[in-house]
C-alpha cells in the first residue's frame, strides 16, 4: 500500500500459541479455482528464459487495484521501526485518505483476495477491474478479515462471471524456481515484475510489528508500495503466494504470505467472516543446536516448553517445563513456527496426540484444544504482558 508516509514494522517472538481452527469434520466449501489434474496454461521453453506472456495474458484481467477510504489514522509514534513494511502510512490527519493496493479474484461470483492490512480502517473500498479491457470502478464489501495471517476476502457484485487465476501449491515452490508479479505499483495498474524464488520459510518477519503466522516466501520480483494484496505466480500461472512486505532499505527483497496458508482460512472467511481460534497454552522456542545433546536429542529439532499455562490445554494433558515436543499428530515438528501452524489446522474440541521427549524418555501424551480466555490475543500471550 502506498501513501505519503511509511509505517514501520518490528520483528516479534511468538510466545503462547492462539490458532485458527479449521474442521476437519466437513470438508469446506471450496471457494476458489485451481487446475484440473494434466492441465498447464503455459510451457516452460526448452532453454534460455521462460516465455512469460501468456501466463501474463491469462492472470492480468484477474488482478485488480484497490483504493482505500480512511478516517484519521492512528499516531505513528506508536508504530514500531523496522526497515520491513509495506509502505502503508499510519499518519495522522484529520481528512480522510486513500491507500492502494493489489487484489486478484479468486471466484468467478466476484470474491477477491488481498492482504488483511491493505483494507483495514477502511470506510469505502473501490475496485478497479480490467473488465473486458474497460477499467472501471465498482465498491466492494469485505466478506472476511483474519488479521494473523494478514489475509482478507472481498466481494463485488456484477451481473456475469469475472475472470478467475488458479491457486496454485506454494509447498511444491522451490527455491530458485521463476515466478511473476501483477500488482499496482505506486497506482501503475496491471504492471508485471519478474524474478525468483529466493528463500523460503522466512518465520522471522513480522510486517508492522504484527503478530501472527508469517512464514513468508521471500523473492527478488520487484514488490514496490501498491503491489501489496497482488499475485504471486509460477510459470504454470497459478498463484503461489500472496505480495505482502517489501525491504525500504534494499532492492530485491520482497516478501509474500504462501498461498497454501490462504487456502487453510478461506473457507472460514468464505462462511463465517472470520477465523475461530483455538488456545494451546505454551510458551515454546526452538531447540538450538548446542542444547539438543543436553535435551537428549541426536539433531536439533522439536520445540522446548518454556511455560505451561495454568488450567490450559497444556496443563491439562500433562505437558510440563522442560519437554520437547517431537511430533504433533503424527507429523515432526521442527520449529516453534512449524508446531504454531499444526496447531492453526486444528479444530477446536479436537484431541490431538503429542510426542514428547521428558528427561531422556518418549511419551505419548494427548491435548484437546479449546477456545482461549479473553485475556489472551491472537497469538496466545497475555494481552498485557506481552513483548517483554
Amino acid at each position: 500500500m502506498l501513501q505519503i508516509r511509511r509505517a514501520g514494522l518490528l520483528v516479534v517472538a511468538a510466545v503462547l500459541l492462539s490458532t485458527p481452527a479449521i474442521s476437519r469434520t466437513d470438508p469446506p466449501a471450496q471457494v476458489w479455482t485451481e487446475l484440473r489434474a494434466g492441465e498447464q496454461t503455459v510451457s516452460r521453453q526448452a532453454s534460455g528464459l521462460p516465455n512469460l506472456t501468456q501466463i501474463v495474458k491469462r492472470a492480468s484481467p484477474a488482478v485488480v487495484s484497490i483504493v482505500v477510504e480512511e478516517g484519521r489514522q492512528p499516531n505513528p509514534k506508536s508504530a514500531p521501526l523496522d526497515p520491513l513494511h509495506d509502505f502503508f502510512d499510519r499518519g495522522v490527519s484529520d481528512e480522510p485518505t486513500e491507500g492502494l493496493g493489489a487484489g486478484f479474484v479468486i471466484n468467478a461470483s466476484g470474491l477477491i483476495l488481498t492482504n488483511a492490512h491493505v483494507v483495514e480502517n477502511a470506510t469505502k473500498i473501490r475496485v478497479i477491474l480490467d473488465d473486458g479491457g474497460f477499467p472501471h470502478e465498482i465498491e466492494a464489501k469485505v466478506v472476511g478479515v483474519d488479521a494473523a495471517t494478514d489475509l482478507a476476502l472481498l466481494e463485488v457484485k456484477l451481473n456475469h462471471p469475472l475472470p478467475v487465476i488458479p491457486l496454485g501449491d506454494s509447498d511444491a515452490i522451490e527455491i530458485a524456481d521463476w515466478v511473476v508479479a501483477i500488482g499496482n505499483p505506486f497506482g501503475l495498474s496491471q504492471s508485471v515484475t519478474f524474478g525468483i524464488v529466493s528463500q523460503k520459510g522466512r518465520t522471522d518477519v513480522t510486517p508492522q510489528g504484527r503478530h501472527g503466522y508469517f512464514d513468508f516466501i521471500q523473492t527478488d520480483a520487484s514488490i514496490n508500495p501498491g503491489n501489496s494484496g497482488g499475485p504471486l505466480l509460477n510459470l504454470r500461472g497459478e498463484v503461489v503466494a500472496i505480495n505482502n512486505a517489501v525491504n525500504a532499505s534494499g532492492q530485491g527483497i520482497g516478501f509474500a504470505v504462501p498461498i497454501n496458508m490462504a487456502k487453510k482460512v478461506l473457507p472460514q472467511l468464505a462462511s463465517d467472516g472470520k477465523v475461530t481460534r483455538a488456545w494451546i497454552g505454551l510458551s515454546i522456542r526452538d531447540v538450538p543446536y548446542e542444547l539438543a545433546s543436553s535435551l537428549g536429542l541426536r539433531e536439533a529439532g522439536g520445540v522446548v516448553i518454556n511455560k505451561v499455562t495454568t488450567d490450559s490445554p497444556a496443563s491439562e494433558a500433562g505437558l510440563q517445563s522442560g519437554d520437547v515436543i517431537l511430533q504433533f499428530e503424527g507429523r515432526t515438528i521442527r520449529s516453534a513456527q512449524a508446531l504454531r501452524w499444526e496447531v492453526a489446522c486444528s479444530q477446536v474440541g479436537s484431541r490431538i496426540p503429542l510426542q514428547v521427549l521428558r528427561k531422556g524418555k518418549t511419551l505419548q501424551l494427548d491435548v484437546v484444544l479449546r477456545i482461549p480466555p479473553p485475556e489472551h490475543d491472537v497469538a496466545g500471550a497475555p494481552a498485557k504482558t506481552r513483548g517483554g
